[in-house]
């Protein structure tokens, strides 16, 4: 019996059992080493300053350079709680925080892939997604909490529990503001979302007025708006992973028009092909859902300018859940493909590896699978044995 058959035929206890304790293992592990040196391979220090100053409310979260602290006031002010915490608890709390998201997406997904094998998706989803995890989990990066919170999203648009979902949205976005995106095709593609999300983006905003020095705050919306228009400029060369990341690695970097062009262009070519998707699965609110974010999600990785090797968990997400279905629903040579890809984005754990494909590698295959996916009318999301997900 090979051992993906003994895989599907684990009682589904057994299941969720061995998967909860894999994540279990995985969070101590990551938790010892964060605690035993917490300032080493990490970038929660901008997040932690951030956030003192916030409440001291005298010196900018923002410098006037490209790098350092990039995202919304109301991420410091999220932070906190970690702060607070000595270090050696905040720091390892705030990596289980995000490995907790995941997880609990995840069991929530998998139970609309193949709902009568959720445990067993959900076993083997998590089994594929870790490689995926150690890079942000280890640096305490925020798209680790972001893989999570879009896949929540789908899994209540999928029920149409539009505050919770809205509500995911704007805990994204707070966190990090290249949320925004995703945020956006939702609401273009689930009209529901709309009124609540710009009513709560707008109460986000005026929460951030809750602090005693209004002044500071209103100077530090104007910082933020400064640094995200000059954040995604280019930097060096081989710092980022995206489509131009990739070209700049060979050699051929186009001037700064024709970069912000084709990213209008994808931008515009991406939510063209949500609304297919909304179109062509309309009976389907599940696979409306996840076909959105998932694309998304894939626009991100290809078109953000700032998308980083360990970004791409986000993309892991979504791809080891299509994977785990098919792998236990019985498409194993799809399923085989896409387990494949899902641990490709994965190859910054992979030692020597890495450093033959650093910047290049992971948006090149991206972009073959965004190709595959669109050219192939978006059947990746139909189960062969099923009709399609979340039927």
């Amino acid at each position: 019996m090979s051992f993906l058959q003994k895989l599907r035929d684990l009682p589904s206890l057994r299941a969720v059992q061995i998967a909860v304790g894999i994540w279990v293992l995985f969070a101590l592990i990551i938790g010892g080493v964060v605690a035993a040196r917490p300032d080493k391979h990490t970038v929660t220090p901008e997040y932690r300053d951030a956030s003192v100053k916030w409440w001291v409310g005298r010196e900018s979260l923002y410098n006037d350079s490209q790098i350092g602290y990039l995202y919304l006031p109301q991420a410091a002010v999220l932070y906190t709680p970690y702060q607070l915490l000595p270090q050696r608890l905040g720091e390892p709390f705030w990596r289980l925080t995000g490995l907790a998201l995941l997880s609990i997406a995840l069991w929530r997904v998998a139970g609309w892939m193949l709902p009568k094998r959720r445990a067993q998706v959900f076993l083997v989803a998590s089994i594929l997604v870790i490689p995926a995890t150690c890079a942000s989990a280890q640096n305490g990066q925020v798209n680790l909490p972001l893989a999570g919170l879009m896949l929540l999203t789908v899994a209540d648009i999928a029920i149409s529990r539009w505050g919770v979902a809205t509500l995911w949205l704007l805990l994204a976005v707070m966190l990090k503001p290249i949320a925004l995106a995703p945020a956006l095709l939702a609401l273009a593609c689930f009209a529901p979302l709309r009124l609540r999300f710009f009513g709560g983006l707008a109460l986000c905003f005026a929460s951030g007025y809750l602090h005693p020095n209004p002044a500071y705050v209103t100077a530090e919306y104007h910082h933020f708006l400064h640094k995200f228009l000059i954040a995604g400029q280019p930097l060096i060369k081989d710092r980022f992973s995206d489509f131009f990341g990739m070209l700049w690695h060979w050699g051929f970097h186009p001037s700064h028009q024709i970069i912000t062009g084709v990213r209008a262009a994808a931008a515009l070519i991406t939510l063209l092909l949500a609304l297919l998707i909304s179109r062509d699965f309309c009976e389907n609110r599940f696979l409306r859902a996840f076909g959105v974010m998932f694309l998304s999600v894939l626009y991100l990785m290809l078109f953000n300018p700032r998308t980083e090797e360990n970004s791409y968990v986000m993309l892991a997400a979504f791809t080891t859940l299509l994977a785990a279905r098919d792998l236990i629903g019985g498409d194993l040579r799809r399923g085989k493909w896409l387990a494949l890809f899902t641990l490709l984005l994965a190859v910054d754990s992979y030692g020597f590896i890495y450093k033959l494909t650093k910047i290049w590698f992971k948006p090149l295959i991206t972009l073959a699978f965004f190709i595959l996916l669109v050219t192939g009318k978006f059947a990746l999301l139909k189960s062969e044995d099923r009709g399609n997900i979340g039927s």
